[in-house]
């Protein structure tokens, strides 16, 4: 099996649909097309690529404004079964060296990275916080109606 880790391109637009259209992340086919294109267009995708094949995503952006050093992780998102094989401590390391990167090309330093999970999601917490992220906030009802969720903040040392 070969991994490889890279920045989306246009030729992985519908496979990345496909995926974002997930009914774990709840979103219909339409709502995944408007999200992934403009992540394409203004934002930035890395994919987790398995024998050639898009098994996985992480979306990332600039919060607020760049100066300010803050960079989000949108969303992650691993097929089922190729999950607790590593794509996505692999994708999410990838992004962040990318927001650094990214920054420095800016003259910027890269100070904060954000992202934000629900409470039940076990094995993303701990993947965050094995990367380093720390929850800075708990917020209810922030996406879900009685649903709790975690900022997690990850500090950076550019």
């Amino acid at each position: 099996m070969t991994t490889e880790i890279s920045k989306a391109t246009k030729k992985d637009l519908s496979r990345l649909i496909e995926i974002f259209s997930d009914p774990d992340l709840k979103t219909n086919l339409e709502e995944s097309s408007w999200f992934i294109n403009c992540y394409f267009d203004y934002h930035h995708i890395v994919v987790a690529k398995v024998d050639g094949m898009i098994q996985g995503a992480c979306a990332w952006r600039i919060e607020g404004e760049m100066y300010s050093g803050l960079g989000w992780i949108e969303n992650i998102w691993v097929e089922e079964k190729f999950r607790r094989m590593g794509l996505a401590e692999k994708l999410l390391r990838r992004s962040i060296d990318n927001m650094r990167i990214h920054f420095i090309d800016h003259g910027i330093k890269l100070r904060k990275v954000v992202l934000t999970t629900q409470v039940e999601k076990g094995s993303a917490r701990k993947l965050y916080e094995k990367i380093g992220f720390r929850v800075a906030a708990r917020l209810d009802e922030l996406y879900d109606p009685g649903g709790q969720d975690l900022v997690y903040v990850l500090d950076v040392n550019s």
